[in-house]
């Protein structure tokens, strides 16, 4: 604990000094970082969300009453979060601050489902409010939307004092967007695993289209070392360094058909039209068509002698 409160120490210390030289003091603060991944809904649960912030610069952790907000598509303000007091040393909100430390907001159905540990904040009644019928507890609008972090202040560019707008925001789906244009709408159906996520740490943010795709988020648990905060996209991660795996979606099952038979499905022949039989077996049915040949022989001998008869009696 001691060592933890010399270096906020001296972040303060550093901080004091850019101040008295006019230099950037807020890159020692919370505006250097970037929305590194949000998820909307997982295999169709739209209660299962999470925003994963990122720093791109050590040291930002006084997020103490910054706030991210939640738009729909068409830009209407849906829901606040506001980060609390900080609960660590000298107010900071949390407790890793390298380069690529993470700072994980999710839902508490999120954290029912995740395994490997929990985010660093969850969505609440007392500190996240809804706006115009949003809901407060599951504040990611799908499919477009825009996510805006620290509105007022800009990230680390030059027109931090000039020209505040935002430390980031992300846009997508149909939404209009801050930087250039909207990334990919947020996936929703059932099957899916995906959120949008920043493909790297660059210190300003340039156009969402280009930066954000969808991606898998992990389905299993590890932890991250330090030297690979910065490099290492894994989502989501908690500032413990660890990153959450959410239950592996089972395959759908595959359909099966039975392949018609080859000609068509073979049918009894009707009997209505056929004669009767008094045979019940197939000595019987033999014994019937013998018959039947021998009476037709007879007959057709009776013919023939009636028709030499007839021949005879014309000659006389």
């Amino acid at each position: 604990m001691r060592a933890l409160i010399s270096l906020f120490a001296g972040f303060l210390i550093a901080a004091f000094v850019a101040l008295a030289s006019g230099g950037p003091v807020a890159y020692a603060a919370f505006h250097c970082v970037r929305i590194h991944a949000v998820l909307g809904s997982y295999n169709g649960d739209p209660n299962v969300q999470y925003v994963e912030l990122r720093m791109d610069f050590g040291s930002q952790v006084f997020l103490a009453t910054h706030t991210i907000e939640f738009r729909d598509a068409a830009g209407t303000l849906k829901a606040t979060f506001t980060f609390p007091a900080g609960a660590f040393p000298f107010g900071a909100s949390v407790a890793n601050f390298a380069a690529g430390d993470s700072i994980l907001v999710t839902t508490s159905e999120f954290n029912a489902a995740a395994t490997g540990g929990a985010s660093d904040f969850v969505f609440t009644a007392l500190n996240t409010t809804g706006a115009n019928g949003g809901d407060p507890l599951h504040p990611v609008q799908g499919p477009g939307g825009k996510i805006g972090f620290a509105q007022g202040f800009d990230n680390c560019d030059a027109d931090i004092i000039a020209s505040p707008g935002e430390a980031d925001s992300l846009a997508y789906g149909s939404a209009t967007a801050d930087f250039g244009t909207a990334a990919a709408p947020l996936p929703a159906a059932a099957g899916n695993a995906q959120g949008l996520r920043l493909s790297n740490l660059n210190p300003a943010p340039s156009n969402n289209h280009t930066e954000y795709s969808p991606q898998h988020v992990a389905l299993s648990t590890s932890s991250v070392a330090q030297v690979d905060l910065a490099t290492n996209l894994g989502t989501p991660r908690n500032n413990s360094r660890v990153i959450l795996a959410l239950p592996a979606i089972p395959p759908l099952p595959t359909p099966t058909f039975a392949p018609p038979a080859v000609g068509g499905v073979a049918a009894a022949p009707d009997q209505s039209s056929l004669p009767s039989r008094s045979a019940t077996g197939s000595a019987g049915h033999r014994t019937e068509y013998v018959l039947g040949a021998a009476a037709a022989a007879l007959a057709a001998l009776g013919a023939a002698a009636w028709a030499t008869r007839r021949k005879r009696s014309a000659s006389h």
